[in-house]
């Protein structure tokens, strides 16, 4: 490879030789298509060029000022397609929910603080923290501001107090359970189970090879591979193409779990295996080559964003959506009466539910904006103190308790017993969640 002037010299003194080494470099930059992990320095307009960072051939402009992207590469499987090219026969491009960590409508932003006791933990829409540790201590996670160009939010997980070591089924991951449906169409546990691709963008403050997994509910069967990060601080991308769909397992295509995807900080060598790259038995976490110090360093930080899983052999463009549609997608798994931009329990009365009661056992249907997943787990907060479990009896200037029942994906309703005239106001969160 070669990235050499394409210029010869025409001017001054040459000898014969030295034109003939200058023709046999810019002939040898032709050859290789000026192939290079960064641009070459002296380009012309209408040269080519293989960014060999992200797999693609590139153009440069007519008046020479950018370059152009012609074909996203696959060098494993020697393949290109148009690099702005759609995958599959899904409209969505991204398989996963708020891969850019936009939405986040219990929290809007607040730190969440993570157990360390295995528990499955929501740290934005449809993302998952995870961490399972006897030592470590103040794990929080956040959705914040700090993003590569092109993004608004991370996801941002803290260690407060790192683990005096990473004990055999340690773990800290951030996950997404996708909902079958949405992979339906890719075939897994069949005979034409279709390729996939994932990219994202990642953020650590530590260099080293850190795991990426992917398993069918339940953990029968897993896919583990890993990536590294180079430089600490520092925003880079990942791609990894061409993950082969599993032929083999169970995978709902319904309205429950299918595939999870694991970005894999720190995990023990009890979840540890040395199969890489290939679909196996087992519930597997990371590779044996992962690299621990997030969790057993205080203070240390692990973000992501931008993160899409499309079928197909390539990693395509970032599939950016409205945020309107993003928060919809979201409504599917989680949503509530609370304004955009305040998080629940807040106290508040804007966007609360009301009625007045017409007799000594009152209530009232609430419908829900998009239809839920599976029937969703509602609880209710109080407009007035942010209580959970209560509405707000704004005649007395009292909290009560409500009940909530005939809980359908569509609405459900609250009641109980209250004083005829009074007016009962209320805020709530609806749940169905994988």
């Amino acid at each position: 490879m070669s990235q050499n002037s394409l210029v010869l010299p025409t001017t001054g003194t040459v000898s014969g030789l030295q034109m003939t080494q200058a023709a046999n470099n810019a002939l040898d930059t032709l050859n290789t298509l000026a192939s290079g992990a960064s641009a070459p320095a002296s380009p012309e307009a209408g040269q080519l060029w293989h960014d060999t960072t992200n797999n693609l051939l590139k153009l440069r402009s007519m008046d020479n000022t950018t370059w152009i992207s012609l074909l996203q590469l696959n060098e494993s499987a020697y393949v290109g397609a148009p690099s702005n090219s759609p995958s599959g026969t899904n409209d969505r491009l991204n398989r996963l929910v708020n891969g850019a960590m936009m939405i986040d409508q219990a929290n809007e932003g607040s730190s969440y603080s993570i157990p360390t006791s295995n528990t499955w933990t929501y740290a934005t829409d449809q993302w998952e923290v995870i961490c399972n540790s006897a030592t470590a201590s103040g794990i929080t996670a956040q959705r914040v501001t700090d993003a590569p160009a092109g993004f608004t939010n991370s996801l941002k997980v803290t260690v407060g107090t790192g683990a005096s070591s990473v004990g055999s089924t340690d773990v800290l991951q951030i996950c997404q359970p996708i909902e079958g449906v949405n992979l339906a169409d890719m075939g897994f546990g069949t005979s034409s189970a279709l390729p996939f691709s994932l990219s994202f963008w990642v953020k650590s403050s530590f260099i080293g090879t850190f795991s990426l997994g992917f398993g069918n509910a339940g953990g029968a069967r897993t896919y583990i591979t890993t990536f590294q990060v180079n430089p600490t601080g520092t925003w880079q991308k990942i791609t990894i193409p061409n993950i082969p769909g599993d032929q083999s397992g169970t995978w709902p295509t319904n309205n429950t779990q299918s595939l999870s995807v694991c970005i894999v900080p720190s995990a023990g060598t009890g979840t540890q295996t040395s199969t890489l790259n290939a679909w196996q038995s087992g519930a597997f976490l990371a590779a044996n080559s992962q690299t621990n110090n997030i969790l057993v360093t205080s203070g240390s930080t692990f973000q992501i964003t931008g993160v899409q899983l499309n079928s197909g052999v390539f990693c395509q463009p970032f599939d950016r959506r409205m945020f309107q549609q993003e928060l919809q997608d979201c409504q599917r798994y989680f949503e509530k009466s609370y304004d955009s931009g305040t998080a629940v329990a807040a106290s508040t009365f804007n966007g609360s539910s009301y009625f007045t009661a017409a007799a000594s056992t009152s209530g009232i249907v609430i419908p829900m904006r998009v239809t839920k997943r599976a029937d969703p787990t509602v609880t209710l907060y109080s407009p007035s103190t942010g209580t959970t479990g209560k509405a707000y009896d704004s005649t007395a200037s009292a909290d009560i308790t409500m009940a909530t029942a005939n809980i359908g994906q569509n609405a459900f309703t609250i009641s109980d017993s209250t004083t005829s005239g009074h007016q009962i106001e209320e805020h709530w969160a609806a749940s169905s969640r994988m």
